[in-house]
């Protein structure tokens, strides 16, 4: 399940072009505080691993970059997903009844919220193509003595494939109670490798590379239908692999 926020506000908003901790921050502040606390200080947990099962897109609408600040002319608008309905909800009604909605200190005023109801497995093709909605990524920590290294892998990585489909695979079973028996899932990108749809982002002073562009997914349907709602790749509550479906729908 998705919903789609949109806001205005009296004037531009102008934030830091690193924004990502400030609309999961908003996120944060629209719910109660025991769901609050829980997503943000424990999770869901499995194998020691932590998931939010929650993603969100980059804000959409016109903007302009100056320097370290982008600059938003209103109506901007944000998509949030997740399959945990209680958390959609309390965030859609949070922000209805706020009237002090603000992002880095600037007033917003939200203006609709179009709910998208969830899709069945079945509603997906074995073989969807999806664009980014926010970037995705995939790492892996390799540790070490005296400390540890985080290695990124672009969607042209052998192991690009097989980190998505672990973390998906991790995901399925928190939802549903239960392992994915002869599940598989593979990303290809579109087109060659190309730089430009590299994006270097800063959360909390780390630094994440993830991919935007266009891709298909091939594989078994249940781990689509959990991309779609939980987000693809890792680091999803952050504001990453939230992604759109242009092709493979059967609705």
């Amino acid at each position: 399940m998705r919903i789609k926020l949109t806001f205005v506000s009296d004037k531009n908003i102008v934030i830091p072009l690193q924004y990502n901790y400030l609309v999961q921050a908003m996120i944060y502040n629209n719910i109660s505080r025991e769901l609050s606390d829980f997503l943000h200080d424990q999770g869901f947990v499995i194998n020691g691993r932590q998931f939010k099962l929650f993603t969100f897109s980059r804000l959409q609408g016109r903007f302009k970059i100056s320097g370290s600040k982008i600059e938003f002319t209103p109506p901007v608008s944000l998509i949030v997903a997740s399959p945990v309905e209680r958390f959609l909800r309390e965030l859609a009604e949070g922000m209805l009844r706020n009237d002090n909605l603000n992002i880095c200190g600037q007033r917003l005023m939200l203006t609709s919220v179009a709910v998208f109801q969830g899709f069945e497995d079945v509603d997906f093709s074995e073989e969807v193509t999806i664009k980014m909605l926010s970037p995705v990524v995939a790492y892996n920590t390799v540790r070490k003595s005296g400390g540890s290294r985080t290695i990124y892998f672009s969607p042209w990585d052998e192991w690009f494939s097989e980190l998505i489909r672990i973390n998906l695979e991790r995901k399925y079973q928190l939802i549903y109670g239960q392992k994915l028996q002869d599940g598989d899932i593979r990303i290809e990108p579109l087109g060659p490798k190309d730089d430009r749809y590299c994006k270097v982002l800063e959360y909390k002073n780390t630094v994440i590379k993830g991919w935007n562009g266009i891709y298909k997914l091939k594989g078994d349907r249940r781990l689509i239908k959990v991309a779609y709602e939980a987000g693809l790749g890792s680091k999803n509550s952050q504001g990453f692999g939230c992604f759109e479906v242009i092709e493979g729908l059967r609705r």
